[in-house]
């Protein structure tokens, strides 16, 4: 396992280096320090670039120059996947409530415990680590789903294809009206689809010849006599035009 990279940000110069040179002999990689916010922001665009983004930033909260450490967690938190972990001489509430907001990995109070930072540092880059694991998790399973949507959707658009060139009418009824039609069915009785698939079953046996019609109407209302109707009928119906056609019709309830 590599050992965990930490940048320091920290104003107070002897505090930084004395921090640098205890968290070294823990086996920690230093990856740089600044007094400012501004500085480490720049310093770790850098790092970021070569690949050597530190895993843990020590983020003392009042710094020198313009941006506080709060600030500076927060543009931190926008670009990159650090974990940071504030160091404060204060333990006053109004400061935590101020950094919640940054999503710390943790707090440790000054004087420093040197036993009790390098347990904060292990966990927090833990932490972060399944963060990230979770996030490529969760990108990996996003790009699946989309895959597998693109797939349907194209499995769709070929089903849709071949049905709507279909040489046999297709429909489906509910409730009395239809909740899918195909071109050819519209073309059939002679309507277009978008107002054929309006219709209601009573304005479709309207178009079945008057000989006809009594039996169909026994077919939309199958198994009231307690028997099954057969799957296969001829009836004749009259188009849009007046036209006379006899249809091979196939019904399943």
């Amino acid at each position: 396992m590599n050992p965990i990279s930490i940048y320091i940000v920290e104003d107070e110069l002897l505090i930084a280096a004395s921090l640098k040179s205890q968290l070294q002999q823990f086996g920690f990689v230093i990856s740089g320090s600044s007094i400012r916010g501004e500085t480490c922001l720049e310093e770790i665009e850098k790092l970021s670039k070569l690949g050597k983004e530190p895993e843990i930033i020590l983020m003392d909260i009042h710094l020198r120059g313009e941006m506080d450490g709060i600030e500076t967690a927060q543009r931190i938190n926008e670009k990159f996947n650090c974990a940071i972990i504030f160091l404060t001489g204060q333990s006053s509430k109004d400061v935590y409530k101020l950094s919640f907001r940054t999503k710390p990995f943790g707090y440790l109070l000054k004087p420093i415990d040197m036993e009790q930072m390098k347990m904060t540092i292990e966990i927090a880059a833990y932490q972060r680590n399944l963060e990230i694991e979770n996030k490529l998790n969760q990108k990996g399973l996003e790009t699946l789903l989309e895959k597998r949507s693109q797939e349907n959707t194209d499995l769709m658009i070929l089903y849709q294809t071949i049905i709507d060139n279909s040489l046999m009418g297709l429909t489906i009824m509910q409730d009395e009206r239809f909740v899918f039609s195909n071109n050819r069915t519209a073309e059939i009785f002679g309507y277009p689809l978008d107002e054929f698939q309006t219709f209601t079953i009573r304005e479709i046996v309207g178009m079945v010849h008057s000989d006809d019609r009594e039996n169909v109407i026994a077919l939309s209302h199958p198994g009231l006599d307690g028997t099954e109707s057969p799957s296969h009928h001829q009836i004749r119906i009259i188009t849009r035009t007046g036209q006379l056609k006899h249809l091979d019709t196939y019904i399943s309830s």
